[in-house]
């Protein structure tokens, strides 16, 4: 009787997260908001794969209702396209403007070949001998059993490697970058690591605790990646030449770029003047949403030379560059005393940073000192503190 419970509840709760999943792979094509479309179709797709396989999970745990032969083909059949779908829908969050390349199926073709072996094996009559030797097919199951699951951990370590990667270069282009630093998508794959534990553990470890709780470990997760997934941003809002020029300057190589500058020195000299101009007198800098782009119409040229020229001119990233000069106008708003009724919140705001935590990071970053720190020190109310060493506070060029 307890037994039969268990099971029944591991039904509910299988079904409502696989449920869960679909409703969330639903969104994720549909995408209302029209943020990152191709990115999230590809979310869609991984998100029905991964709701086939609950969906499976839900029906195995209560027989005798087991589901029918082409179900299980179709769920088994799913589990090969998790793993490539997400990796393809990280590489689509992180890379402006990409197009799918013909090389890129390869990643579907596990999927291609249990497609191609499922079909063959439901219509097949059972009159005539099997496919394969009895040996080969436990063999070729064995592999695919392996498979599927070496797939899932390579494909979430080149995932995680593209978003870190997607995180450093952000700053070359943007000047903040809490909206498009997929920080939502961290959250999204550490989900999936708990998921991933959970289903290892039912298949390898058997830890029981662990097994019991798993239901509801899949529901928490299911819902944690929905909240996060849900309050994503447009990450490249721009035009369809500059998204392109964007792609250019990620995907450059910075030694063949060393060997062939795309400015010559007396170029260079004058689009830094206009460059310092457009800081100091204009003050650009105070355009909380200023990015790559737009300065680069600001000053009339393309976004791949402004790059070149804040890279090579001034030894700095855009992000670098840019909050430079927000530190420089915070630092005097800190000790202007017809500034001094607003707080730290106040102060970035007027300095063009877009939030508290942004502003004391970098501010921290280039000074060696939190903002209320420098304050004190530089009125008199505390001891001033060591003066940092210079590599604190230089930040490397690439962010």
């Amino acid at each position: 009787m307890q037994r039969s419970i268990s099971r029944m509840q591991d039904l509910v709760l299988f079904t409502l997260t696989a449920g869960s999943v679909f409703l969330l792979a639903f969104l994720s094509v549909a995408n209302p908001k029209g943020a990152n479309d191709t990115a999230n179709k590809w979310l869609g797709v991984f998100l029905f794969s991964f709701g086939c396989a609950l969906l499976e999970r839900a029906l195995f745990s209560f027989p005798p209702h087991m589901p029918p032969t082409p179900f299980t083909v179709l769920t088994e059949l799913s589990r090969f396209a998790i793993a490539p779908a997400l990796y393809m829908s990280v590489l689509n969050f992180t890379s402006p403007g990409r197009t799918f390349k013909k090389g890129e199926y390869l990643h579907f073709l596990p999927f291609l070949l249990f497609a191609l072996y499922s079909i063959i094996t439901l219509f097949s009559s059972p009159r005539l001998p099997p496919l394969l030797p009895p040996a080969l097919g436990k063999a070729m199951g064995a592999a695919m059993f392996l498979s599927v699951k070496i797939q899932i951990v390579a494909y979430w370590l080149l995932s995680q490697s593209r978003l870190v990667w997607h995180q450093r270069n952000i700053r070359m282009f943007a000047s903040t970058t809490a909206a498009i630093n997929l920080r939502w998508l961290q959250y999204f794959l550490w989900a999936l690591v708990f998921i991933i534990f959970l289903w290892f553990n039912e298949l390898f470890f058997g830890i029981t605790i662990i097994k019991t709780l798993a239901p509801f470990g899949y529901l928490v997760a299911v819902y944690f990646i929905g909240y996060f997934s849900l309050r994503q941003q447009e990450i490249f809002r721009f035009e369809r030449q500059e998204v392109e020029a964007i792609r250019e300057i990620l995907e450059e190589d910075p030694v063949s770029t060393a060997k062939t500058p795309r400015l010559s020195g007396e170029a260079m000299a004058t689009l830094k003047e206009k460059m310092q101009a457009i800081m100091e007198h204009d003050k650009a800098f105070l355009d909380q949403e200023l990015d790559l782009p737009q300065l680069a119409r600001r000053m009339h040229v393309s976004p791949h030379d402004l790059s070149y020229l804040l890279n090579a001119g001034f030894g700095e990233s855009f992000f670098q560059f840019v909050n430079r000069y927000r530190v420089a106008e915070a630092k005097i708003l800190l000790l202007s005393p017809k500034h001094r009724h607003l707080n730290v919140l106040g102060i970035a705001y007027e300095a063009g940073f877009s939030s508290k935590t942004t502003f004391n990071t970098t501010f921290k970053k280039f000074t060696g000192q939190s903002p209320t720190q420098f304050q004190r020190n530089a009125l008199g109310e505390v001891q001033p503190a060591p003066p940092a060493r210079p590599e604190e506070g230089r930040m490397d060029t690439r962010g």
